[in-house]
């Protein structure tokens, strides 16, 4: 998702919060111009029910329209509304323009959110989620600002909606296209009941009686008791917006939600809301002006946050196909807890201060933040999934020391998968220590893949890589350096800015203070081209230098295994047989070593053992002395297919 397209989206979003702010503050003065004395409940209900309406429809039509497209019609439909809502001063015109309002606000309301969640990376959900929480925001503060500082008519902020609402409008154009749908989804949920659901369910409960039940009975309660001019009530009522946007824009990076995963982000999330829902009833509670404008900034912020954390959370663990249905959902959560909250103060507490009224509508959010907390089992998101597939654990003994030797290395039924299409299939092999064992096969085969897991650098689906008797399938790939498992990889072992001399020093970082001035010399004597070199760039050196140097790691480290990817990969004949036999003698000191090798008649001149790989699995092994006197399986093998020569046999 593009900083333009969140823009857009924030935009109409803060266009739908700018009309409700804009219901509330003038309530008064548009039912005085309308000659509505209930002050606009029937109508607010009215555009309640027409909102909810059109996102079920919204709901119903993934199929069929373009997400982009629906929320660009709705913008469009807003705004011809907006126009006559500003035009008029008929209540049956008033309602239709609000109808039409509610009805083309709702695509916006259900779709907004997926649409960053679809489009952006899991890394960027809460960012995203985050500025499009600061634009409405924004937008439900701007007729407070704007009223606290012109003391403005209802038309004019009615007019100023239409415009922000045409903004919002053409800039959704570009993005008509835009679907819903994303690839990421193969362990997204499929069922309402799971924990991020029921969490954002509770908090839009809670929030929209909060919200709007608070906010109605703080109003009356500055313009009333406390005989608060329209100037002071629109401050007031202005701090919760405005610390909403401030805390969604700069408060990510204090507190680091987005980093968070499973429980340890339901936590953080339940925290905010249990602070909003205290902080609100805190502020009904007291009795001091400044105290009810810092507990609603307090409440306001933390609310910001909650929000955003639990949006992001939640969409992007749900399946794309459920996505829609859970927005609608919790609209009509939020007007359930509206409504639920409206009546309470009208009917049941009526007689009730305003000041108890507001403390009131605080308990239920602190309540959802205590349950939050209380019950944040771990949530499975595509973060959490990720992480329990790349969970490191401790190397654990699966082979018993006894009276035979334990191999250097057995790969036992490993699976790798890149995604949803697998690409090793149940590969077995054993390295013998002090052996060097040819992994062969064409390109695509898998074997560099097959290097990659044992080393850690890929992660495995399925199956063992059991090192000198250890599990090690789960272990980081910087303990099994540690471990004595080092990899050349053809061309890429060397750092290139470096010097021959630096490369060398910087690899005997691993290698004991007394023995280095020992191992530096005899790389030098060994490959004494590097030393006439030892001033020269890396990266200039030609491919079969780059190849002794790093050779030269493997006899300063003096590793366990060692494993080698495309060994003469770019050399010529006569470097080759510099190499081999520095191959042969690391191999002697009792080093077990895995080659991969496109040669076949090299890696078998100097192997003991070979295994052949063909799409994916290994289709036959043995010692290397007898495949080479087995000419038409190795030409199957790269050729033709093994099952070729398994049929004829």
């Amino acid at each position: 998702m593009t900083r333009f397209g969140t823009f857009a989206l924030g935009l109409h979003a803060s266009t739908v919060a700018m009309v409700i702010s804009i219901l509330v503050v003038h309530r008064s003065d548009i039912s005085g111009d309308l000659g509505a004395v209930d002050g606009l409940v029937a109508e607010s209900a009215i555009f309640a029910a027409a909102a909810l309406a059109a996102a079920v429809a919204v709901g119903r039509l993934r199929d069929i329209v373009p997400a982009g497209l629906t929320i660009f019609v709705g913008a469009i439909v807003s705004t011809v509304g907006l126009t006559l809502m500003a035009w008029t001063i008929d209540i049956t015109w008033f309602t239709s323009g609000g109808v039409m309002v509610a009805a083309g606000a709702a695509p916006g309301l259900v779709l907004t959110r997926i649409l960053i969640t679809t489009h952006g990376t899991r890394h960027t959900h809460r960012r995203l989620a985050d500025r499009v929480w600061a634009s409405i925001a924004l937008g439900a503060a701007t007729p407070l600002i704007m009223d606290m500082l012109f003391d403005i008519a209802p038309s004019t902020a009615l007019w100023t909606a239409m415009g922000v609402s045409c903004l919002a409008a053409a800039s959704l154009a570009p993005l008509a296209l835009l679907h819903d749908e994303d690839d990421h989804c193969a362990n997204s949920i499929r069922a309402f009941d799971t924990p991020w659901i029921v969490r954002s369910r509770l908090l839009a409960v809670s929030a929209g009686g909060a919200i709007f039940g608070g906010g109605e009975a703080a109003r009356r309660l500055l313009e009333g008791e406390w005989q608060r001019s329209p100037t002071q009530t629109a401050a007031v009522l202005a701090a919760g917006p405005l610390a909403a946007a401030a805390a969604t824009t700069l408060g990510r990076w204090y507190h680091r939600l987005d980093d968070l995963n499973g429980s340890q982000r339901a936590d953080a999330v339940g925290l905010q809301v249990f602070v909003a829902g205290t902080a609100a009833t805190i502020g009904g509670l007291s009795f001091t002006y400044v105290g009810l404008v810092v507990s609603w900034a307090i409440a306001g912020a933390a609310l910001g946050l909650a929000v955003g954390g639990i949006d992001a959370a939640t969409n992007s663990s749900v399946h794309p196909s459920m996505r829609r249905k859970v927005a609608v959902r919790q609209l009509i959560d939020i007007a359930v807890g509206g409504t639920f909250a409206s009546v309470l103060n009208a009917h049941v507490i009526g007689s009730w201060s305003d000041q108890w009224k507001i403390a009131l509508t605080g308990v239920p959010l602190a309540l959802a933040g205590w349950a939050i907390r209380r019950f944040a089992d771990p949530a499975r998101t595509e973060d959490t999934d990720e992480m329990i597939a790349t969970a490191t654990s401790v190397p654990r003994r699966v082979l018993s020391f006894d009276n035979s030797p334990i191999p250097a290395l057995v790969v036992d039924s490993l699976d790798v998968a890149y995604g949803s299409v697998q690409v090793l299939f149940s590969v077995g092999l054993t390295v013998e220590e002090g052996q060097i064992v040819a992994l062969l096969g064409t390109n695509g085969a898998g074997k560099t893949t097959l290097l990659r897991a044992i080393s850690g650098l890929e992660p495995t689906i399925g199956g063992r890589i059991i090192y000198e008797g250890l599990d090690i399938t789960r272990t980081r790939p910087t303990w099994r350096v540690g471990m004595g498992l080092h990899q050349i990889v053809g061309g890429s072992a060397v750092a290139g800015d470096l010097t021959v001399a630096e490369n060398l020093r910087l690899f005997t970082h691993l290698v004991p203070a007394a023995e280095r001035s020992a191992a530096l010399s005899e790389a030098y004597e060994l490959f004494p081209r590097l030393a006439e070199r030892r001033g020269q760039v890396s990266l200039t050196l030609s491919g079969g230098e780059k190849q002794m140097l790093a050779l030269s790691k493997a006899l300063m480290h003096r590793p366990r295994l060692l494993l080698i990817d495309e060994f003469s990969l770019g050399l010529a004949p006569t470097i080759i047989a510099e190499l081999l036999p520095v191959v042969r003698q690391i191999a002697d000191r009792g080093t077990a070593i895995l080659l991969v090798e496109q040669s076949v008649n090299l890696a078998l001149s100097i192997a003991d053992h070979a295994f052949v790989m063909e799409k994916g699995s290994i289709g036959h092994h043995g010692p290397a002395a007898e495949l080479r006197n087995q000419p038409d399986l190795l030409r199957a093998a790269y050729l033709e297919g093994l099952h070729t020569i398994v049929a004829d046999h």
